[in-house]
């Protein structure tokens, strides 16, 4: 039997905004974009070869397409966006997030089971902590211990993780399962440049892989890897102390080859192979001048050379050949037996290479239930479109539910079908939060019956009117401040000693909104964030963590009440791109439960309390 390191699952992010050529002819028409000699190009021998079979393509798309090889990029924001723009929208850490939650689910592993983060990025959002540390946090909980690495390198960063990624399972006998991740937002280089060329060959872009240590009858995945220092290098490719780039086109073009020929030709011999060996050869997608100068150096067919990163996605760094390979999976090509290599040169002289067999399909066992299974969690509002969903996600999970409703026994019994159906162990108690007594029989019920609950999710809510304050009747505010925010606080201040991990408040970004209407939902919520923020303390020296959810605006919740002019205003102030219904929204409510970190989210702390916001505010 072979120990061997296969990529058990691979994803990818790009930024969600496609540049085309078209747009950056324009640009250099008026004038924003320089560099490009539209008559040198239109004189080319080549280019008018070209336009005979290519009638009305013109010199740039040319150049651009066909010459360096690049179709459409696609950036994080807007084409020729201010820097402040670039800074405020998906971050490396964002696309990095997306690419390994994509390539956990290829992999079908729960985070926990990863025992080490590696992530690399010439373009990191801070300083300080290292992005692999706050990418962990997305996925793995607040106790999770398992170590993270990043290291401050572009085009050959994932090249360099993966060697230290096998080298980590090598040396710990009981760790299986390594993440490895490269993302870049390399626009956040241009905003003070007007050359055509970084624009042509760029994009924002971030892949992901699983590694995984598995058994087998024969040698497959990681042959062979290398990693190696070209000084040469070093003043032709960067960024300076200002974050500009700054690059010698020709130099980085003949030293890329001529490193690519040296890290693939010492990668083939550790492998036993020769170039009719491989299969598919996926180089970075830098354009085709070094593509296609390192392939005929090493005598690979073009044909059997993977470009469509490139082609459709730009230059995206290290993630280039991750990228590729989750590009290829997508679509079926990546047959087992085949022979895959890969070389990569950049930034800072660095390059190197790795050889891989496709592996026969990966077995895994995926540990599904996590940190769920055998818990109990109390939730309030349960017959609510948000409350309904969240049941069913911790059910899923493995959890045991004690389920509030007040009077929708339809809703209820449809709920109870669903439990069944997935084995659930659960319990309906139906208590009229309106009706303080019955408040106080459901504490008392639930605190006889129930002496651990490790989860309290408060969702229960009523809107009321969409008045103003003047309209408001002294009943309804009444009510709505009973249900929304007295009859929380009274079942959490009852029972929060019984509480073992966490309190989660579902509020409401109409808190922050400004839109006129909902006074008494808003003045209830905004009671019981500051119920959550004083007693956050209390609860934590219990070890209970609290943790103040105000979510968006939500498709199938206070959308369906609120205008659509409305709905734009408030999505505009608080920076939400979409409505998610009550599923989408039930994934980020559990997973707050256990995780410091939620993608589409931005946290703040009041004392220790977390206040999560939906939205993309930076």
């Amino acid at each position: 039997m072979f120990e061997n390191f296969v990529f058990s699952g691979i994803g990818h992010a790009y930024g969600e905004y496609p540049v085309n050529n078209e747009m950056l002819e324009k640009a250099v028409k008026d004038g924003r974009l320089d560099g490009f000699n539209e008559d040198r190009v239109a004189a080319n021998e080549d280019y008018l070869n070209f336009l005979g079979e290519n009638p009305g393509i013109s010199p740039f798309e040319y150049f651009a397409g066909t010459a360096m090889g690049f179709k459409v990029r696609n950036h994080v924001a807007p084409f020729s966006s201010t820097r402040k723009k670039v800074l405020e929208a998906n971050t490396a850490i964002d696309l990095a997030v997306k690419s390994i939650d994509m390539a956990l689910k290829d992999a079908g592993i729960h985070p926990e089971d990863i025992h080490a983060w590696y992530a690399s990025t010439g373009t990191p959002p801070l300083q300080a902590p290292g992005i692999a540390s706050l990418i962990k946090a997305y996925f793995t909980n607040w106790d999770n211990q398992t170590i993270t690495s990043t290291i401050t390198s572009a085009c050959v960063g994932f090249n360099i993780n993966l060697q230290r990624a096998v080298e980590f399972l090598k040396c710990n006998s009981e760790a299986n399962h390594v993440v490895v991740v490269h993302s870049e937002i390399l626009t956040s280089l241009l905003t003070e440049t007007t050359d055509f060329v970084p624009f042509v060959t760029f994009g924002d872009g971030a892949a992901a892989v699983v590694l995984s240590r598995v058994k087998s009858k024969t040698k497959e995945g990681l042959i062979s890897i290398v990693n190696n220092e070209d000084l040469r290098m070093l003043d032709n490719l960067g960024a300076d102390k200002n974050g500009n780039l700054y690059m010698n086109p020709s130099n980085v073009k003949r030293t890329a080859i001529f490193d690519i020929h040296r890290s693939t030709t010492e990668v083939l011999k550790n492998s036993n192979w020769n170039t009719g060996d491989i299969d598919i050869f996926i180089p970075h997608q830098t354009g085709h001048a070094i593509v296609h100068g390192a392939a005929e150096k090493l005598g690979i067919p073009i044909e059997k050379t993977f470009q469509e990163v490139q082609v459709w996605k730009g230059n995206i760094s290290g993630a280039s050949v991750p990228a590729s390979l989750s590009e290829l999976k997508q679509k079926n090509l990546l047959k087992p037996g085949l022979k895959i290599q890969t070389s990569t040169a950049g930034l800072g002289g660095e390059f190197g290479a790795f050889s891989y067999i496709i592996p026969e399909k990966v077995k895994i066992k995926n540990n599904e239930l996590g940190l769920y299974a055998g818990t109990t969690a109390l939730i309030t509002g349960a017959t609510g479109g948000l409350g309904y969903e969240v049941a069913i996600n911790l059910a899923k999970k493995g959890c045991k539910l004690v389920l509030q409703y007040n009077s929708n026994s339809s809703k209820a019994k449809k709920l109870s079908t669903e439990l069944e159906e997935l084995k659930s162990e659960f319990e309906f108690i139906k208590a009229d939060f309106s009706n303080s007594p019955e408040v106080d029989s459901f504490i008392k019920f639930v605190s006889d019956k129930y002496t651990v609950i490790d989860f309290l999710v408060h969702t229960s809510a009523i809107t009321g009117s969409l008045s103003k304050a003047s309209e408001v009747s002294h009943e309804e505010a009444k009510m709505v401040a009973q249900v929304n925010q007295l009859a929380p606080v009274a079942i959490t201040k009852a029972l929060f000693t019984q509480v073992k991990r966490a309190i989660l408040y579902v509020g409401s970004v109409s808190e922050d909104a400004q839109f006129s209407g909902s006074s008494s939902y808003v003045s209830s919520k905004q009671g019981l964030h500051g119920f959550a923020a004083s007693f956050a303390a209390e609860a934590l020296s219990y070890g209970v963590r609290s943790i103040y959810y105000m979510i968006g605006v939500m498709d199938g919740g206070m959308a369906d009440l609120l205008s659509p002019e409305q709905i734009k205003q408030v999505m505009l102030s608080i920076g939400q791109k979409k409505l998610e219904g009550p599923k989408e929204t039930s994934e980020k409510v559990v997973n707050s439960l256990t995780r410091p970190k939620i993608m589409g989210t931005s946290d703040t702390e009041e004392g220790v309390l977390i206040v999560r916001r939906d939205g993309y505010k930076k």
